[in-house]
């Protein structure tokens, strides 16, 4: 994988194209989606990722450059997940962002996971994880509950918070995904 590869479109042009075509959720919930389900190592056709996000997003039909978009974003969270360097990022808003807004789209990306996660997982039929695979899964439950009614006295201290929660779910989701990944070949 090259090292300074990037998602096929910046966060500010997916969310434009959702909304464009009708879609109702953010770049952050559809990668937290598609991320649950490659995070299980479950192998799925370009056909099925498809029918998967339109079910999640209750549409009918996908264009073109929307099917493109998805499907670029599945082959880049593949590469990423599974890349030597561990260089899995979750698709969020820049920094710039206001706070809140950051919060709520790291809680929707956590309700993607979870859905895209549960899906995949109970295709592959997988009903036990590891201890830490379920605290894991807890933790992103709790963070997908997460509000924005923080202080704001604070605000060195809460993006202090917020960064130690992106980079938690990126280490667990990398460690679900090596766990699972594990299992699949000794069942092989």
């Amino acid at each position: 994988m090259i090292k300074d590869e990037k998602m096929p479109l910046d966060f500010d042009e997916c969310c434009n194209q959702m909304l464009e075509f009708g879609y109702e959720v953010s770049p952050s919930e559809l990668h937290g989606l598609l991320s649950g389900v490659v995070c299980t190592g479950l192998k799925i056709r370009p056909d099925s990722i498809i029918t998967l996000v339109l079910k999640h997003v209750d549409a009918e039909t996908c264009s073109e450059r929307n099917s493109e978009t998805i499907l670029a974003m599945y082959a880049f969270i593949e590469r990423e997940m599974f890349s030597s360097d561990s260089s899995y990022t979750l698709f969020l808003p820049y920094d710039e962002l206001d706070l809140s807004q950051r919060i709520r789209c790291l809680a929707a990306w956590c309700q993607g996971f979870l859905v895209g996660f549960g899906t995949a997982s109970g295709q592959r039929k997988i009903s036990n994880f590891s201890p830490e695979t379920e605290e894991a899964l807890k933790d992103i439950v709790n963070i997908a509950n997460l509000s924005d009614d923080f202080s704001t006295e604070d605000d060195e201290a809460n993006e202090g918070a917020y960064a130690e929660l992106v980079e938690y779910l990126k280490v667990a989701v990398l460690l679900m995904s090596s766990e699972l990944l594990a299992a699949i070949k000794r069942d092989d």
